[in-house]
């Protein structure tokens, strides 16, 4: 479960970093411009409080501009914040970014694709943070292109994909990155219906597993991912985190924090929980297919 600010109400008092926490945020302001937030650079998340267990799978929801990718952003390490992030009982901040990699994989809802590298070697690159080039490499980035289902694409250069086809070698490369942590900005937003529900059954079935960390710990899987869409973010997420300008409104089991009323302050429109819940649509769906 996570701990929550409800209604922009901060839990303190937080003693100690949490060794069995994926993620541990405890006054959290991030910002993009100048060094420093007091020096007028734009602040986009304020005071946020959060404890995100290992194997936990957490929804990152809000409207456009609550900063929930750039929460996911400071949870990688790659934007300038204030307070503190602790990183399986360890302190973001004094970690290397190649010992971040081996703990979280990020991928963004923003891809580059200004070289025409091919998909299997796009995908490769998630092993530099290894430093490893061997039989064990070349096995996870295949395991990666066929959970994918990019097999047909392997030699195709990325610069010839279609946005969903692109999306998918994105979200390889973070399987391939070989973390107990994901990190997913709007992993299906360029996905026709099929590889949603299939992205959501192999996401699933990926926060089963367990990842050895580099100190030799082995701790489940955590997926944290942003979703405009409520209805997948509920399919994929035990607890959500409910963001508004920068402040998390609700957090906590899904089907308490997207209340009608909650919806109705955050969104300006009504939408009933049973609009939301499409399991079953995705259950006929994967069964179709296999």
């Amino acid at each position: 479960m996570c701990r929550e600010e409800r209604m922009g109400k901060t839990k303190a008092g937080l003693v100690g970093a949490d060794m069995e926490a994926a993620f541990e945020v405890r006054n959290l302001s991030a910002f993009y411009g100048r060094k420093h937030p007091k020096d007028s650079g734009n602040i986009v998340l304020r005071d946020v409080n959060l404890v995100i267990p290992a194997g936990s799978a957490v929804g990152i929801i809000g409207p456009n501009g609550a900063g929930k990718s750039t929460l996911l952003r400071a949870l990688a390490g790659i934007i300038p914040s204030e307070g503190e992030i602790y990183l399986f009982g360890e302190s973001l901040a004094e970690k290397k970014r190649r010992e971040i990699a081996c703990c979280c994989a990020l991928m963004s809802q923003f891809f580059p694709v200004g070289f025409a590298y091919s998909v299997r070697k796009t995908v490769e690159m998630a092993r530099y943070a290894r430093g490893q080039r061997g039989i064990r490499d070349r096995m996870v980035v295949q395991r990666s292109l066929e959970e994918a289902g990019l097999q047909e694409l392997v030699d195709r250069p990325i610069t010839e994909l279609s946005g969903g086809q692109l999306q998918r070698v994105f979200f390889a490369r973070a399987l391939a990155q070989e973390t107990p942590i994901l990190l997913l900005d709007e992993p299906a937003s360029s996905l026709d219906l099929q590889y949603q529900a299939e992205l959501a059954e192999l996401l699933i079935r990926w926060k089963k597993r367990q990842t050895t960390l580099p100190d030799g710990r082995t701790v489940p899987n955590t997926l944290i991912s942003v979703c405009h869409d409520l209805s997948l973010a509920l399919d994929l997420s035990d607890d959500l985190v409910l963001l508004k300008d920068g402040r998390v409104l609700a957090a906590g089991p899904g089907d308490q924090v997207l209340s009608r009323s909650l919806l109705q302050r955050v969104y300006g429109m009504d939408v009933p929980a049973y609009m939301l819940r499409r399991e079953d649509f995705w259950k006929t769906l994967i069964a179709r297919e296999t």
